[in-house]
């Protein structure tokens, strides 16, 4: 009797998890979603005066935009402009963000108020060991 009674709890539970075989998860996790979104992580910002103690390349300007598209829309802000700065920084090999002028602009084609921001991608050297 007392054998029985482990028995069906165990029954149960086999009988459940063989149930959940048949089913599988799917998600969006993947690495290039991981990848893609810490990309600005990788870019360091730099002040003008801390480049004469690094060895650098310039690799190219970058331009970035922060858009209000909708009045239900947050202003646009230097964080967002500089994150996708940062990216396109990321995206031509470079590892530090040196942000130049920034410029408000009203009613363009696509945003009510937009924040465009101009910086130079660039490459650090690593110093040596």
């Amino acid at each position: 009797m007392f054998r029985s009674l482990l028995a069906l709890p165990l029954c149960l539970s086999l009988g459940l998890l063989a149930g959940c075989s048949y089913f599988s998860v799917h998600t969006n996790i993947d690495k290039a979603n991981f990848t893609e979104y810490f990309k600005p992580g990788t870019v360091a910002l730099v002040e003008k005066a801390q480049l004469e103690a690094l060895n650098y390349q310039v690799l190219g300007t970058v331009e970035a935009e922060s858009c209000q598209a909708d009045a239900d829309q947050p202003l646009p802000n230097l964080g967002d402009a500089r994150t996708e700065a940062r990216r396109k920084v990321a995206d031509m090999g470079g590892n530090a963000l040196l942000m130049g002028q920034c410029v408000t602009l009203q009613q363009t084609a696509d945003c009510l108020s937009s924040l465009l921001c101009y910086g130079q991608a660039l490459k650090v050297a690593e110093p040596a060991q």
